[in-house]
């Protein structure tokens, strides 16, 4: 049995370990020379600048796989400041409560809100179809938690937004404490997960070094390998393939996309038109991610924290920042702090398709605003665009993962963050779980052998 996979992402580099450790054969193809999809590091004017994901989330299957890539010298924990998250109100930067528990010291909501958030044991379970997170957070909590609460952390998970993406797809364990406890407090109370999963990481040289470290044990990689075509022929996949110029065509028993939705889209077109169709349905919004760097001394707030997030009600510019220089040491010299600022979104489309100079400087006004910065531009500003950002759980979403389903019968798989979450460990971890999948379906090895 041979397995192909398209596209070497987090999501494709994880199966092509896992398949390499059960040993079944695979090949790997990527059209491009590097690996990593939207994790990319670069080196710019002695700034260290994450385009992608600037950390991780210390998961089970993603601590161990640090371990067996012997990349435990490379991990670079979040300072301790790093628990602390803000929001913007009315103005001002407010720390959010650690916790649900923890609402009434806060001043994002009114008494009567706070009182409706504590009734919530109350409420009885609902399946409601094709249920928002609005709408599950208004049944649940009621309306005064939407403004300052669901909506600026929607927009900075997903750049989505609460109104059109579904509860049981984006944030599925909301669903599942519900339906398991009649109500989400009560299942936070007796919900316990691995106390890693809430430490953050990334790596000294970047979180480029993760898919580095992976490629660099597969033994079945090939980058600067175009697929151009995918046919089937008598139950197998013709994988024909563009090599500088040159073609190449092999046969495979089984296919995985490990791909955006819209690249997957166009190779599906000739053998499966239907979820084609579906997967061009999917919505990728579009993102600006912007560095800035300032002198410290010119920066009055204290920055003791992740970062902080902009609710829609605040009419802001960008969606928020990240505060790298707080989180990390090396991304930027030592009397300077550095911003990683979010430009767009499902919320904020316009924003992002803003003019480069003019996106800089509007966001460099707001920096200056609400952080009481008292430089007239920055030392060092970056900014990177991306057409298609992160892919919304909407309703349009949900063809694409019944098709994706039910073709797995003919030996096509999805290894994408369109089918298994927008996170890192995710993606990582469902990786693992296909790759055992994929293994059952070996066959036996005969008596001769």
């Amino acid at each position: 049995m041979r397995v192909a996979i398209i596209g070497a992402g987090i999501s494709g580099l994880a199966l092509a370990y896992y398949l390499q450790k059960l040993g079944v054969p695979y090949d790997l193809f990527e059209a491009s020379e590097n690996v990593g999809g939207n994790i990319k590091t670069v080196q710019e004017g002695g700034y260290l600048l994450e385009l992608g994901p600037n950390s991780l989330h210390l998961t089970p299957e993603l601590e161990a796989l640090v371990r067996e890539l012997k990349l435990d010298q490379e991990v670079v924990p979040t300072a301790r400041a790093g628990h602390h998250r803000y929001v913007l109100h009315n103005g001002v930067y407010e720390k959010l409560p650690a916790n649900p528990f923890s609402l009434l010291s806060n001043t994002f909501f009114s008494w009567k809100t706070k009182l409706r958030i504590l009734k919530e044991k109350d409420v009885p379970p609902a399946d409601i179809d094709y249920e928002t997170i609005t709408q599950f957070f208004e049944r649940r909590f009621g309306p005064g938690v939407i403004d300052y609460a669901v909506n600026p952390y929607i927009a900075g998970i997903y750049g989505g937004n609460p109104e059109k993406l579904l509860v049981h797809k984006a944030l599925p364990i909301l669903k599942q404490l519900e339906n398991n406890y009649g109500s989400v407090l009560k299942g936070l109370m007796h919900h316990k997960e691995n106390h890693l999963a809430h430490e953050n990481i990334s790596f000294t040289n970047g979180m480029q070094t993760l898919p580095n470290a992976i490629a660099e044990k597969l033994i079945s990689l090939h980058t600067g390998h175009r697929v151009e075509m995918i046919t089937r022929n008598q139950g197998k996949y013709i994988i024909s393939c563009a090599i500088s110029g040159d073609y190449d065509t092999q046969e495979y028993n089984l296919l995985v996309l490990a791909l955006p939705a819209l690249q997957a889209a166009d190779l599906l077109h000739y053998t499966f038109p239907g979820m084609a169709a579906a997967l061009q349905n999917i919505h990728y919004p579009p993102m600006a991610v912007v560095h800035s760097v300032y002198n410290r001394r010119d920066v009055s707030h204290d920055l003791d924290g992740y970062g902080a997030l902009h609710p829609k009600a605040e009419c802001a510019f960008a969606v928020g920042s990240i505060w790298s220089s707080s989180l990390f040491e090396g991304r930027c010299r030592p009397h300077e702090v550095m911003f990683t600022s979010f430009v767009g979104g499902a919320q904020f489309e316009e924003n992002a398709l803003t003019n480069k100079d003019e996106l800089m400087n509007c966001l460099h006004k707001e920096l200056e605003e609400t952080y009481g910065i008292k430089a007239e531009k920055p030392v060092f500003q970056h900014m990177h665009f991306m057409e298609h950002s992160i892919p919304q759980y909407d309703l349009y979403i949900e063809d694409a993962h019944h098709m994706a389903d039910r073709l797995e019968q003919d030996g096509l798989f999805i290894a994408a963050n369109w089918q298994a979450g927008v996170s890192v460990p995710g993606c990582i971890r469902h990786a693992k779980a296909l790759a055992h999948k994929i293994n059952l379906k070996r066959p036996a090895p005969s008596i001769a052998e």
